[in-house]
């Protein structure tokens, strides 16, 4: 075997291995991150159908490139063939592509319709503002929930009841949330992976986004809630899980202290208990603790 034959044999392996731990990483718990939201499923479907494509695609290109190492890579003194302007090629090229690209804009407009527009967006049973910022997350809550949540959102002086909150995004399960999110410099990218939710925050705009949690991941503690329980069914008791600690990320780098720019997403069992919490904390920021 030539040299450049063992080249070939060697990226083979490589790609046989990749092919492999694509295959076992949901297995082993390497996938997508646990989906929470009642659409996450059309966005979690989106991500397969694409992937399978480049694929389905990768695979091909490069099992022609190792075939041609292997066939041709060790013929001294054959000079390859230098060949202009094949029409057929590339036309074939450009419309292989171009139809993969409508098909994949046909499959996704139903769940960007459904998540995007805002005229489809459900009637909010919650609104609070996300005021992004270097580097933090500033919440805003209203203590009751206003009757013209959009001009709420845009006032510059907040309500004196209004709840803050630094980079703590409080909901409830089971509740249409709506977010106005704001920016008070760069831009930056609200990110909640668990509910699938990415939305740029632009200068000078305020967005609406919204979600809809299908779990809890809250737990009351005395005066605080913590965040990163699941409520067992079997003991009726809340249990202390990794995978029920739910981030909130900036996904657009955004200046040097990009990588702290963190917060996490508490998901109340009820809004009673959402409800609880925002008078505890309407309380301390009144009261703060010495």
């Amino acid at each position: 075997m030539q040299k450049q034959q063992l080249w070939s044999v060697l990226f083979a392996a490589v790609i046989l291995a990749e092919v492999i731990l694509v295959l076992v990483a949901p297995l082993v718990g390497w996938g997508l991150p646990k989906d929470i939201s009642n659409y996450g499923h059309e966005v979690d479907n989106l991500f397969h159908l694409i992937l399978a494509i480049t694929g389905i695609v990768f695979l091909l290109t490069e099992g022609l490139l190792i075939y041609y190492m292997y066939r041709y890579g060790s013929q001294p003194g054959r000079r390859g063939l230098y060949v202009h302007g094949n029409h057929k090629l590339e036309f074939a090229w450009t419309l292989v592509p171009a139809i993969i690209l409508l098909f994949i804009t046909f499959a996704q407009v139903g769940a960007w319709g459904r998540i995007k527009y805002v005229s489809r967006m459900p009637e909010p049973d919650h609104v609070i503002e996300v005021s992004a910022r270097q580097f933090e997350w500033r919440v805003r809550y209203p203590h009751t929930k206003p009757s013209a949540p959009e001009a709420w959102a845009r006032k510059t002086n907040a309500d004196i009841d209004d709840v803050h909150r630094v980079n703590e995004v409080h909901v409830w399960k089971g509740a249409n949330v709506k977010v106005y999110l704001q920016t008070r410099d760069v831009i930056h990218s609200f990110f909640l992976p668990n509910l699938r939710v990415k939305q740029d925050a632009l200068p000078g705009k305020t967005i609406p986004v919204w979600f809809h949690a299908t779990e809890a991941n809250t737990k009351r503690d005395g005066d605080t809630w913590v965040s990163g329980y699941r409520y067992d069914e079997a003991s009726r008791e809340w249990k202390k899980d990794p995978e029920y600690l739910w981030e909130l990320a900036c996904a657009e780098l955004c200046g040097w202290g990009h990588y702290k720019m963190q917060g996490l997403l508490y998901v109340h069992e009820s809004k009673a208990d959402y409800e609880a919490w925002l008078q505890q904390a309407a309380k301390d920021e009144r009261y703060p603790k010495p």
